[in-house]
């Protein structure tokens, strides 16, 4: 009976909820959260080239969940010590926002992939998510080459090739460029004759401007296309895979508009479009961060871009 008594004191207490659970802790090394999160953590890109010298910038997101209203407080872990990570801001309230982390390298920063680690933590609810990023920090003995920046010029021997599936490799200038209008150069060659792939120019971030305004487009059906504005326009011009094409784009940012030129390999340049419009988010902007690619489809394929120069 004394037994029984007591077993029927002790559900009695948690009936009448005086044991207590703790408040949970989540964690995501990818930054998705789950059912059970108050926010999400997310970055863009989660991938990008850094020429030693250079530096680079990712766009870190918190987004609410279940009505989160909370404080986010952000740190940036780094894997090598000749690579600084800093945020513009540490701090978000409200539930939701972003910050601009920027990851500087050195002349003397060794070439290879450096990882940084974003995490975002509500403390008071013991509640945190993180997220990975890749700097891939290039440099002549990387084989992609040493960029030389000049007054509204750059010039960069070597590749830089990109999967699919990753996210849009950026690949910046050592500083940002005041230009009006600029004419670039390079070599590109696709591994496939039918891929999803686009190519195109970022700049500053503290401009309003995307992480990268694509202006040349591999299709699936196997043609070079083109942006008009907001549109994609189909050209004459087919690709092939394993076939190096060399691209000569003439762009007047004041006048909004660009001139795109591309020579088949063993042939003579050809227009594919002359005073296209530039995008709409394109529009205004005054200075070049550098540029980039993404491919997203199909499994397996990437594109090379060599030889990069701008003036």
């Amino acid at each position: 009976m004394r037994k029984l008594a007591l077993l029927l004191a002790s559900v009695l207490i948690v009936a009448n909820g005086c044991v207590i659970s703790p408040r949970r802790t989540v964690g995501s090394g990818t930054g998705s959260g789950g059912s059970n999160s108050e926010f999400s953590l997310s970055a863009n890109p989660t991938s990008q080239s850094i020429i030693a010298g250079a530096s680079g910038t990712y766009t870190i997101s918190v987004s609410a969940l279940n009505g989160f209203t909370g404080t986010v407080s952000l740190n940036a872990s780094v894997s090598n010590s000749n690579v600084i990570a800093s945020f513009d801001t540490t701090t978000i309230t409200g539930g939701s926002g972003s910050a601009v982390l920027t990851v500087s390298t050195t002349n003397a920063t060794p070439a290879g992939n450096v990882t940084i680690t974003v995490t975002a933590s509500d403390t008071p609810k013991n509640i945190s998510q993180n997220v990975s990023l890749t700097a891939a920090i290039q440099n002549t003995a990387a084989g992609v080459g040493a960029m030389i920046a000049a007054e509204n010029a750059v010039s960069q021997s070597g590749c830089v090739s990109t999967p699919a599936g990753s996210s849009a490799q950026r690949v910046s200038f050592p500083t940002s460029l005041a230009t009006t209008g600029f004419t670039a150069t390079f070599s590109v060659t696709p591994s496939s004759s039918s891929m999803d792939a686009a190519l195109g120019f970022f700049t500053p971030v503290s401009s309003p401007q995307p992480t990268l305004s694509s202006l040349i487009n591999f299709s699936p059906d196997g043609v070079i296309q083109v942006r008009d504005g907001n549109t994609l326009v189909s050209s004459d011009v087919s690709y092939a895979a394993g076939e190096t094409l060399r691209f000569r784009l003439v762009e007047n940012l004041p006048a909004t508009t660009y001139s795109l030129f591309v020579t088949p390999q063993g042939g003579v340049e050809i227009p594919l479009a002359t005073d296209l419009q530039v995008p709409s988010d394109q529009r205004g902007a005054t200075t070049l961060g550098g540029w980039g690619q993404i491919v997203n489809a199909p499994d397996g394929a990437t594109v090379a871009v060599c030889n990069f120069s701008l003036r």
